[in-house]
């Protein structure tokens, strides 16, 4: 049973209000018995899913008591993730996926089963919500009430006892809202345990309910069987309830339900349904086991690889950047990278033949500094691009499934190994390339190649465990981005690369770009040849050690993951 007693929910007002605060919930009392299956209803606003989040545990009631089974959910230990499935309103599926995969990796992520076992449960979970037809089709060419029925699927293997759904039935024809309602009913008889509980805008096929809750302005107004709400707001029929509830003021329909509440609970009481079993059901007592972290980064890691496989746009991309990038790079330095000469240490007796010596080995050194500092920014630059590209949306464009997923048992710490561990083939990749095939065709970089190679894969690390971060603090994969492009596209001109900042900003600036780092770390590579001081004729700002440079570098990449990590720790339903 489900019970609630003096059940609220306040939050601060907005900027310019008249009140202080402001109540979402306010005072509700209502029980709800196992083996039910319960709508939610009222206008736009009135706290319909609100209710719901707060049953699910994402929202934190300011004040009241609701129980499960008699255990309270604010003082005791929450509800097990097997124990509750919530259905939102949103889709929850990876486009690319087939149905059938979706349902098996919402599996895998949640319990701990043979293969045996597993390969039963998901049989029958696609049997029960009608979709074993279409286990082979993706997500992304289904109708939008198959999606409502995936979305139910992937609820239902853990065989929850608490179901919450919201606005399952919105938008969908009245034949499709009519058989997503009769699953439901179903589905609340099947498991003796089981609630159902369904928010929803449509105020037909009521009757297929149990009981009906209706809300207005987050006070709840009705609760009791569908065949009396007609009667109590003294309506002809169902659908003029809204415009009912319009003539007086929530409190006072309030005020009128306190009266008359115990009277139509005892009435859902004495109609609590007979229970019909399905045939396969077999009780559990205790939910199922969640898998390990390891076994949760091991599914995320092959569901994302499967995804990339099958976007082609972003294959292409991906390739188009691997090897369009260095090849944008030496463009620059086709002819290769010529020796410096050594100026003959004894003058010419001939003072302008002299000076026309001088002026030309400084010559050839500006420009050989200024093509070795550009040739590794643009080396560098090209790097964090990549990075940002990689990692901008990589979480919050599947922010809602995210949170879906946590609060069915997923682990965050599993979820963004499985990003590192995805993304850091492409850090490789891109970082390794990218220097080894500038090095080949422009004949030799000075310098250390292998600490070159270790600063470019560090810069691209950390801008991509920085953009990661963003990621995870972004509602929207839009703004993830745009932030994103905006950090990469501050990397050149406050390196210090093309002009040197004031001393008085270097100090605060540097340590943020990353950019600096690895070209500053780079050119110092070159300390011990002639290449070096052609580099220092062409920039005045400080060359920093390849150590000091990977340091700062490293740090980049703890502070991006440190982000990530909080970030998707942190809950951002919508």
């Amino acid at each position: 049973m489900l019970h609630a007693s003096g059940l609220s929910l306040e939050i601060d007002a907005p900027n310019g209000s008249a009140e202080s605060s402001l109540f979402l919930l306010r005072d509700l009392h209502f029980e709800v018995p196992a083996g039910h299956l319960m709508a939610i209803v009222g206008p736009s606003g009135c706290g319909k899913s609100t209710l719901l989040k707060v049953i699910a545990g994402i929202t934190e009631q300011t004040e009241g008591k609701l129980c499960w089974e008699g255990r309270d959910l604010k003082d005791e230990e929450d509800l097990h993730p097997g124990e509750l499935g919530y259905v939102p309103q949103f889709s929850i599926a990876h486009d690319e996926l087939t149905v059938e995969e979706c349902v098996a990796n919402s599996m895998a992520l949640r319990t701990c089963l043979e293969d045996e076992e597993f390969e039963s449960r998901l049989q029958r979970v696609l049997e029960t919500t009608g979709l074993t037809s279409l286990a082979d089709r993706r997500v992304k060419v289904l109708s939008g009430g198959q999606k409502r029925r995936l979305g139910l699927a992937l609820e239902l293997v853990t065989n929850p006892c608490l179901l919450l759904c919201d606005e399952v039935t919105s938008g969908l024809d009245p034949k499709s809202e009519g058989e997503i309602t009769e699953l439901l009913a179903h589905l609340a008889r099947e498991n003796p345990r089981r609630i159902v509980i369904n928010v929803t805008h449509s105020l037909a096929n009521l009757s297929a309910f149990d009981s009906v809750m209706v809300m207005s302005r987050g006070h709840l107004v009705y609760f009791g069987p569908p065949k009396m709400m007609a009667h109590y707001f003294s309506v002809d029929h169902p659908e003029e309830v809204y415009r009912r509830l319009s003539q007086r003021q929530p409190e006072e329909w309030a005020k009128s339900w306190e009266k008359n509440r115990e009277h139509y609970h005892g009435l859902l009481r004495e109609a609590a349904p007979k229970q019909e079993l399905h045939p396969d059901y077999a009780p559990t007592q205790e939910p199922d086991l969640l898998p390990s972290l390891w076994s949760q980064v091991q599914t995320l890691l092959q569901r994302r690889w499967t995804i990339f496989r099958r976007d082609r746009g972003q294959v292409l991309l991906h390739l188009a950047m691997l090897f369009g990038f260095p090849l944008l790079v030496v463009i620059f330095a086709l002819d290769g990278i010529k020796p410096l000469r050594q100026l003959d240490p004894r003058p010419d007796s001939n003072l302008i033949v002299e000076m026309q010596r001088q002026s030309q080995h400084l010559l050839e050194q500006l420009n050989t500094g200024g093509l070795v500092s550009g040739l590794i920014m643009l080396q560098v630059v090209l790097v964090t691009l990549m990075a940002s590209n990689n990692a901008a949306r990589e979480i919050a464009s599947e922010r809602l499934i995210l949170e879906r997923e946590k609060l069915g048992g997923l682990s965050p710490g599993a979820y963004l190994l499985s990003k590192i561990l995805f993304l850091g083939v492409f850090v490789l990749a891109q970082s390794l390339w990218m220097g080894i095939f500038t090095d080949m065709i422009t004949g030799g970089l000075p310098g250390n190649l292998f600490l070159k190679l270790g600063l470019l894969i560090l810069v691209s690390a950390a801008m991509t465990a920085v953009c990661l971060g963003i990621s995870a603090w972004c509602r929207s994969p839009e703004k993830a981005t745009i932030l994103s492009i905006y950090l990469v596209g501050f990397q050149l001109p406050l390196s210090g690369a093309i002009l040197t900042l004031p001393t008085w900003l270097q100090g605060p600036i540097n340590p943020c770009i990353a950019a600096f780092w690895a070209w500053s770390g780079s050119l110092r590579s070159m300390g011990d040849t002639a290449f070096y001081d052609a580099v220092k004729k062409v920039t005045q700002s400080p060359l920093v050690t390849p150590q000091l440079a990977a340091f700062v570098l490293l740090a980049h990449l703890l502070i991006g993951l440190g982000l990530a990590y909080s970030g998707s720790r942190n809950s951002q339903w919508e």
